[in-house]
């Protein structure tokens, strides 16, 4: 057989062989499901009870199963969940009490993997936030630190320290940005007012730059602009929400903006306030034109009390609003783009935080 032939059928069939690996590396996670028909749905349960659960609903048979986890891997999560991600063939599980990472597959729930944080000392970590890129995932820990671990070889390759206490993470145009809250000095006020600028190549922190007091979730729009809410000290300093603008380093405030929590997804912030006593508030502010362009995003009069985190389906622009009042299981509402009430989900886990969308 011709010698050119003989080899590109190698290089071929090296090209199949190595697919699955090669979903890892490009950043699939970025790109919408066709239509989502299932949801994965993490519950951070009691800190200290060892009771994090993570749900499957089946959006097509209306299935559920409240300890998918459990059911599929003869055992529990562990304890205090806070973060999930889909990241190609994988999901990745935050578990800041336990202090480890668990990787499951995607189409079975299977345990792949699970990678203990520990300090050099074997203290916890504390994991708390996740954001992958380039076949690799970061996680910030309330060590002070940021861990790197390369999604083929499921191993931690690389730390890096922080800021105090870093919680929200997001990467673009070849930077890591670490929202360091200094949210374990409650006590004593000394929060951080900081955010970390890592280059991705070289895991290295460039700078710090100062954003306000306590910052905790952070992201990035198509332009590369980083926003960040701030909570403040929960008194005297209040809460923002600010936009860095890279280039220049100007660091603004959103005038008539606050976030308990929120998310950004396909330029816009979709903006969730709580407070104690009142009905959850959702905002939307558009990014691109830099305008809060819906106030009341809920517009069937339906009222969400104790509403927790915000999650928004990419594709189909269905938000999502998990409640919890700490002590029973939450719920989950999900509303069209329009902010009219689709359905909602009852008892889905103590404290639900995040949400995966399988199509």
């Amino acid at each position: 057989m011709n010698k050119k032939i003989i080899l590109f059928i190698l290089l071929i069939s090296a090209f199949f062989a190595s697919c699955s690996d090669l979903e890892d590396i490009i950043d699939v996670s970025e790109l919408p499901p066709l239509q989502t028909k299932k949801l994965l749905i993490l519950s951070e349960g009691g800190m200290g009870l060892n009771n994090s659960t993570l749900a499957l609903f089946d959006l097509r048979s209306n299935f559920k199963d409240l300890d998918y986890f459990q059911t599929t891997n003869n055992r529990g999560l562990g304890d205090t969940a806070n973060d999930i991600l889909k990241y190609g063939s994988k999901i990745y599980l935050v578990i800041n009490g336990s202090s480890v990472i668990e990787i499951i597959n995607v189409e079975n729930g299977k345990s792949l993997k699970q990678i203990p944080l520990k300090t050099t000392d074997g203290k916890s970590k504390q994991p708390r936030s996740i954001a992958a890129y380039g076949g690799k995932v970061y996680i910030t820990s309330f060590d002070d630190t940021v861990t790197r671990i390369d999604t083929t070889l499921l191993s931690v390759d690389g730390n890096i320290t922080v800021g105090q206490d870093p919680e929200g993470i997001c990467i673009k145009n070849n930077k890591i940005y670490v929202a360091n809250s200094g949210g374990l000095n409650f006590m004593s006020g000394d929060y951080d007012k900081t955010v970390s600028v890592i280059n991705l190549q070289s895991f290295k922190e460039e700078k710090k730059i100062e954003v306000g007091m306590n910052p905790n979730k952070i992201y990035a729009d198509s332009e590369g602009a980083i926003y960040v809410n701030i909570r403040g000290n929960y008194t005297s300093e209040p809460a923002a929400f600010k936009k860095i603008t890279p280039s220049t380093g100007v660091v603004s405030t959103i005038e008539n903006v606050v976030a308990t929590e929120f998310v950004l997804v396909n330029d816009k912030a979709y903006i969730l306030l709580s407070e104690w006593g009142k009905p959850s508030v959702i905002k939307v502010y558009d990014c691109l034109s830099e305008k809060l362009t819906t106030e009341t995003f809920i517009s069937d009069g339906t009222v969400i009390d104790n509403g927790y985190k915000i999650n928004v389906d990419a594709f189909s622009g269905d938000v999502y609003v998990n409640t919890s009042d700490f002590i029973s299981a939450g719920s989950t509402f999900c509303f069209d783009k329009n902010g009219k009430l689709k359905f909602k989900l009852d008892k889905v886990g103590l404290n639900p935080c995040g949400i995966v969308f399988l199509n």
